[in-house]
């Protein structure tokens, strides 16, 4: 489940804004794993393949520099002639492509050891580059919206414009909403006042947070920093486990105001963007961006809570695994078995991989080939090192690289086949698109690593030899459908609700933030029905969640999940086409809108189809889940 802005769909969305956005697709947020040192150098990134040496990346960061001027020159040039506008195009995606090489490099050095002083000089030196290439670009798109319907229409059915036609469109779309030439620089020189909100909630949530220390029964003292609670939430102890949430969020409530202003200038931020585009609404805004359909999300919302009742069902199963008389909000993350957790060496991960891609055929798995062969991944933690994982696809005529840090465990396995999936998707499009069509819009961008971490879920489940095994792979499926499906839709519902509160002139107070969250999660996690037992002070679990500051984006994280989960149903169960339609749609990268694209895998988003599908799938995990627990309670 990752970020990623297009930096190859440069018209599309970085020339709107005047924004040189990032190309990294990152996983969620987990604990550092412990640091070790790497096998060989053949765990680590081979960075040649960028560039042979920083001397080389000097020289292509001042090529991309000296070169700006040609791409200035063409301001005010744009309507002469369909020759013009192309080459113009053709340099503006030039500039763009090395930017995107330029950039790789530096994040690699910085992200393999961010101690390194070479790494953190050379990210600054890309900052400021790119923001001279986004100023260089901010001209283009106002200018070709100013260009009159009729003349574009005859300049595009010139030959010399056909492989921008679709990138003209797409600019065109969004001609009511465009910026004059003065205001798109403007909104440029905004840029770095308007990351004001997501720069100081980073900051102070990280650094200036009362993170408060707890005693746990063992006698051991704990500072619950974020690392600290996401380990001690599944502690085995209930008091302990109570503990840890109260004093954790408890802390956010202590605070609570210098959350609830941050928030809030965040959302007038949305509205003064969405205004100044002359968008109804804020979600409307960020939703036209890729031109996703404002009824996609409200059918996800309404699908959501259409099957709550599966996700009351597991709830109830783990209570009942668990053998608690009251299931909390505190032990929600407990796993619904304490088995012992599968280890996997990177060599058996790698066996694995290997299996689990059979469905996607040969031409597929070859791909895993030169992933290994090429080093495209930097696989083991170590010091210095970044932690978490991410998958960036920008350096479109090298290839894919992937952060990990391995640690021989399942969510190990399942990172490094997610992180996979997004690496095959960048290659099948920069192999298959020119450009300016190679990366693919955020909304299927998490389809693809998904997709592999369903089939990697079926192949478990019948490679497994015992019913314990089982148990733990179904209730690691299961926790990953309330995690990411209902927990992310309850997430998009609370910023739906917030936006439009705002958008109505309603102040929003932190009183106001707490008790519009606290509703949400007792309607999600049935109070009323007797499912789990909310205590208030979880309604300041809004400020934990830092995705807030990015608006409209998580509920992406619940339709890829529906998505991914309904195609990978269609592939593995021999449907005739299914395999090939996916492909295709891998292929396409970003060379059609997205709703479009994921229906030419074969999924309509706008529909609720394949939320049918994918719930049953959920709910034949459940089935036999229940099963299971039932023998096991009868045994």
């Amino acid at each position: 489940m990752d970020f990623r802005s297009s930096t190859q769909g440069l018209l599309s969305l970085c020339l709107a804004f005047g924004l040189m956005p990032k190309a990294i697709l990152a996983a969620p947020a987990t604990p550092a794993a412990a640091v070790t040192t790497a096998a060989s150098e053949q765990s680590n990134w081979n960075l040649k393949a960028l560039f042979a040496d920083q001397a080389a990346w000097d020289a292509a960061a001042q090529s991309i520099e000296k070169s700006l001027p040609k791409l200035t020159a063409c301001k005010g040039k744009l309507a002469r002639s369909a020759e013009q506008l192309a080459e113009c195009l053709s340099t503006a995606y030039e500039l763009n492509k090395q930017f995107a090489r330029v950039s790789g490099y530096a994040s690699r050095m910085n992200d393999a050891d961010g101690s390194d002083p070479k790494g953190q000089e050379l990210v600054g030196r890309v900052a400021k580059l790119g923001s001279k290439l986004s100023e260089a670009a901010s001209f283009i798109n106002p200018e070709i919206i100013a260009i009159p319907p009729a003349r574009l229409k005859k300049l595009q059915a010139d030959k010399a414009l056909a492989p921008y036609r679709f990138a003209l469109d797409n600019i065109v779309r969004l001609r009511a909403h465009s910026l004059s030439t003065r205001e798109a620089e403007i909104a440029a020189q905004a840029s770095q006042m308007a990351s004001a909100p997501n720069k100081l909630y980073g900051t102070f949530s990280t650094l200036n947070h009362p993170f408060p220390k707890v005693k746990l029964k063992n006698g051991e003292e704990v500072e619950l920093t974020h690392a600290a609670y996401t380990k001690y939430r599944t502690a085995t102890d209930a008091e302990d486990r109570e503990k840890v949430f109260k004093e954790f969020f408890g802390s956010f409530k202590k605070t609570r105001e210098t959350y609830a202003g941050l928030f809030e200038a965040a959302i007038n931020r949305d509205h003064f963007f969405a205004r100044l585009q002359n968008y109804d609404s804020d979600m409307e805004a960020s939703l036209s961006a890729t031109n996703v359909p404002l009824p996609v999300y409200s059918t996800m919302l309404d699908q959501i809570k259409e099957h709550k009742d599966l996700l009351w069902r597991y709830l109830k199963l783990k209570q009942k695994m668990l053998g608690l008389k009251e299931l909390k909000y505190s032990d929600l993350y407990l796993p619904l078995t304490r088995a012992d957790a599968p280890q996997y060496t990177f060599d058996e991960a790698k066996k694995l991989a290997y299996e689990t891609l059979q469905p996607l055929g040969s031409d597929y798995v070859k791909i895993l080939d030169k992933a290994l062969a090429e080093r495209w991944m930097d696989i083991y933690p170590k010091k210095g090192k970044r932690s978490g994982a991410y998958m960036d696809g920008s350096a479109y005529e090298v290839h894919p690289y992937v952060l990990m840090n391995y640690n021989n465990d399942y969510e190990s396995v399942s990172t490094f086949l997610h992180e996979f999936g997004h690496a095959g998707h960048s290659f099948l499009a920069n192999s298959t698109q020119p450009y300016q069509y190679a990366d693919y819009p955020i909304f299927v961008a998490e389809v693809a690593s998904t997709f592999n971490e369903a089939l990697l879920h079926h192949q478990l489940l019948k490679d497994s030899k015992d019913d314990k095994t089982r148990l733990f792979l179904l209730g690691q499926y299961l926790e990953s459908w309330r995690t990411t499906v209902f927990r992310q839709a309850l997430f998009a519902d609370f910023e739906a609700q917030i936006h439009r509160m705002s958008a109505e002139g309603k102040t929003l107070t932190a009183d106001t933030l707490e008790s519009t969250y606290l509703k949400l999660l007792r309607e999600y996690y049935g109070e009323a029905e007797g499912v789990v037992k909310v205590d208030p002070i979880y309604g300041m679990e809004w400020a934990y969640v830092g995705h807030f500051f990015n608006s409209f984006y998580m509920f992406q994280y619940t339709t890829s999940f529906i998505a991914s989960t309904a195609l990978a149903e269609k592939v593995q169960s021999g449907e005739a086409g299914a395999r090939d339609n996916y492909l295709k749609m891998l292929k396409a990268g970003g060379s059609a809108y997205p709703i479009d694209l994921l229906k030419m895998g074969g999924v309509d988003m706008s529909t609720a189809a394949p939320y049918n599908v994918a719930f049953k799938s959920m709910k034949d995990a459940l089935d036999k889940a229940e099963k299971l627990v039932l023998g096991q309670t009868t045994s």
